[in-house]
């Protein structure tokens, strides 16, 4: 099986665990696995795979293997780009080129349609391996650059919902794949719920504008008075202090938590705790929205329904009967999904819980998931 190069801009990021599920699964599949990175972040989490930091190496016995065809190729795509500075983009790519030479790399996969993707395919050209890369969001909908020209110069792009494989495939594309984030459902399992006489409600993410937090704030003001309801909000970010001051002018602050960031096995631990994961995202301003969300499908697979919008990958994901979903940025809409919620009995939450995993379980396993990437690497061209 092919050796793959997972590139990402930088590693690890504790909001996105879902790179590192999709490495381990790959090579769980039973490939040979590394990543480059522009900026490797010291971590106590051990990893069973090596990272390396793009430029900390560099052999100059691997110029002399480059064919005159392969550096054509490589300074074509350079030249055709047009975000990135040329003569940066060649001398990172280069580096990047000779450490995956050394390593014997035979396929990279780029994580986020920007420059990790650029280096991504000048370095696969360079050495006349395959490449691939996969879209999230913010590059494809806030921040796009060369989407044509990169979809047209890797062997495969995949598209993480429905909504994004159409957007690409308007570009006159034809190696566009569908592919979902995946869970480790070995990891996020159903627990027994303690006893309590409050429904939890948790949010879980970075508190940004796309989030929609501040939507669920004004959600809860009439609820908190009327039904046990709690609200833990786990994450950070730039709206942390203004999200804390709404829920206090709200009159709701007694009611919800604001607990910070917290690693991915405290989530693994708390979540199956939660009665229901409510996450209200929306497009923001700027463009940026979330296009597949993990979070939904990790609070599914430990059997917790889920309340968000029915927005991008959002409707793909939650099936009916595991969840509600409502309109985007409607307060009052998201309040009477909750209420609603809240007034099941407990039976219909459990049973909703129960079929939120058999729905994970069906189609967004890792492992699963990580065997089709597989295969469409093993008969990627080069």
């Amino acid at each position: 099986m092919k050796k793959v190069a997972f590139v990402a801009p930088t590693f690890p990021v504790l909001s996105e665990t879902f790179i590192r599920t999709e490495i381990d699964s790959i090579e769980s599949c039973g490939h040979d696995v590394c990543v480059m990175t522009f900026e490797k972040h010291l971590s106590a989490q051990k990893f069973s795979y090596p990272i390396y930091e793009i430029g900390e190496s560099f052999s100059f016995n691997f110029l002399a293997r480059i064919s005159p065809s392969n550096l054509y190729n490589c300074i074509k795509f350079v030249m055709e780009q047009q975000s990135m500075p040329k003569r940066s983009l060649f001398y990172h790519s280069v580096k990047l080129a000779s450490q995956m030479a050394k390593l014997n790399v035979e396929h990279v996969h780029a994580h986020f349609a920007q420059h990790t993707t650029s280096h991504s395919i000048a370095a696969a050209k360079l050495l006349g391996i395959s490449c691939s890369f996969v879209s999230h969001g913010h590059d494809i909908y806030e921040h796009a650059f060369d989407i044509p020209l990169k979809l047209k110069r890797s062997d495969f792009a995949v598209a993480v919902c429905n909504d994004m494989k159409e957007d690409f495939l308007k570009l006159g594309n034809n190696n566009i794949k569908l592919l979902h984030c995946g869970v480790k459902t070995s990891l996020f399992k159903p627990q027994s719920k303690l006893k309590h006489n409050k429904i939890r409600l948790v949010f879980l993410g970075r508190l940004v504008e796309p989030k929609g937090v501040t939507y669920l704030l004004q959600s809860m003001q009439g609820l908190c008075e009327t039904y046990p309801v709690t609200l833990d909000i786990v994450g950070d970010g730039e709206l942390s202090e203004e999200l804390k001051q709404q829920a206090l002018a709200l009159g709701i602050a007694k009611h919800v938590n604001f607990l910070g960031p917290k690693e991915p096995h405290w989530v693994q631990e708390n979540l199956p705790q939660y009665d229901c994961l409510v996450a209200p995202f929306c497009v923001a301003q700027s463009g940026l929205v979330d296009t597949g969300p993990l979070v939904l499908k990790e609070a599914m697979a430990v059997g917790v329904p889920v309340i968000t919008t029915n927005i991008m990958g959002c409707k793909e994901i939650v099936a009916p009967g595991t969840g509600l979903m409502v309109n985007e940025k409607d307060a009052t809409a998201l309040a009477q999904a909750i209420e609603r919620f809240v007034r099941l009995p407990a039976e219909k939450r459990e049973q909703m819980g129960q079929e939120a995993r058999r729905n994970v379980e069906r189609n967004f396993d890792a492992l699963k998931q990580a065997r089709v990437l597989s295969r469409w690497i093993e008969a990627a061209a080069h």
